[in-house]
């Protein structure tokens, strides 16, 4: 297996930071484009068979990676203290700071991890540089008459929320983030290598790709800018940061963290757009910031399922790239207690 880091450049503003299902639907979109539908069809079959892998994480700021929140927390709390009144509020004041801190550099959590391994009290509030995430509405104007070819009509307001993404530094400055990547890790099969080209190809050319709605409007678009091979080591690892939509399976639920993420499934049908006439189907996943405990290892960790509307062609895509934590044998046992 290996791993790469494919980084990318946001030309405009984020309606949200795409996860790894958007960019696997672009990347398929992509080989469909390059190599044909057969194929694409045939990258899909074999994923849901399990005859290749493939992981991917959602994007993320370039250098950060997801705070693992509730699992440093449930550390924190799992510490021995005198006094519970004192006990709780240090432990609202050391949550009220890591949910301000959306990302995190590697480093700055195996220093949290480490100070929890031994007992000591992790100086989590001033930790920096961190990444924010905060909502934001963008206003926009609809010219009516134009739209509908009658003069005299008003323009119509609306407002399209956005995400802002602000890397905080030490001084408590706020510098806008626009450089992005996510992590890949792949098998040595034709398919993968064939992926491989493709996006290699794809930076070779500052290929421009779109993750989310409006892009006409010039939101949610990205050039690819790199993609570098890493030096992230897999052996004898059993816990991990899950950094993408996760569908489980052979993980241990009872020394895991998990935070699920729901959402509805809707079919897509051109021209009729979205159709309001059928069956509502919801799927859960493990989102990002889960503590994973790989009963088998990464590599049998997450899976595809077959989409509910087109199961013959279309998939679910479950498998999440699992980042290695960084942490001393038996923490995570330590933070159940």
């Amino acid at each position: 297996m290996d791993i790469y880091e494919v980084q990318l450049l946001s030309t405009g503003p984020l309606t949200q930071l795409p996860d790894s299902q958007k960019l696997f639907g672009a990347l398929v979109y992509m080989y469909s484009e390059k190599y044909g539908d057969t194929s694409a069809s045939t990258l899909t079959k074999k994923l849901l068979n399990k005859d290749i892998y493939l992981s991917l994480s959602n994007l993320m700021p370039q250098g950060y990676i997801i705070t693992p929140l509730d699992y440093i927390i449930d550390c924190i709390a799992s510490q021995p203290s005198k006094d519970q009144s004192d006990k709780d509020k240090n432990l609202k004041k050391k949550r009220k700071a890591l949910k301000k801190r959306s990302y995190i550099l590697p480093t700055k959590l195996e220093e949290i991890l480490n100070d929890l391994t031994f007992g000591k009290q992790s100086d989590i509030e001033n930790i920096f540089p961190y990444i924010k995430l905060d909502d934001n509405q963008q206003l926009r104007a609809s010219i009516e008459s134009s739209f509908y070819d009658i003069p005299g009509l008003d323009s119509r307001l609306y407002s399209v929320p956005t995400i802002n993404i602000a890397e905080i530094t030490s001084d408590q400055k706020s510098r806008p983030v626009n450089r992005f990547c996510f992590y890949l890790r792949v098998d040595s099969s034709e398919i993968c290598t064939n992926l491989l080209n493709m996006i290699q190809e794809a930076v070779r050319r500052s290929t421009i790709v779109i993750l989310g709605k409006r892009a006409s409007q010039g939101l949610n678009t990205f050039k690819f800018q790199d993609i570098s091979r890493q030096n992230i080591h897999y052996e004898s690892v059993k816990h991990f940061i899950n950094t993408g939509m996760l569908l489980p399976e052979n993980i241990d639920y009872t020394a895991s963290t998990l935070k699920l993420f729901t959402s509805e499934r809707r079919p897509f049908n051109i021209p009729g757009g979205w159709d309001s006439n059928f069956t509502r189907y919801y799927i859960s996943f493990i989102a990002e910031g889960s503590v994973i405990t790989a009963s088998q290892g990464a590599d049998n960790t997450g899976k595809s399922i077959a989409s509910p509307f087109n199961p013959q062609r279309d998939i679910v895509f479950g498998n999440a790239f699992l980042y290695p934590l960084p942490i001393q044998k038996g923490q995570v046992q330590a933070c159940k207690k």
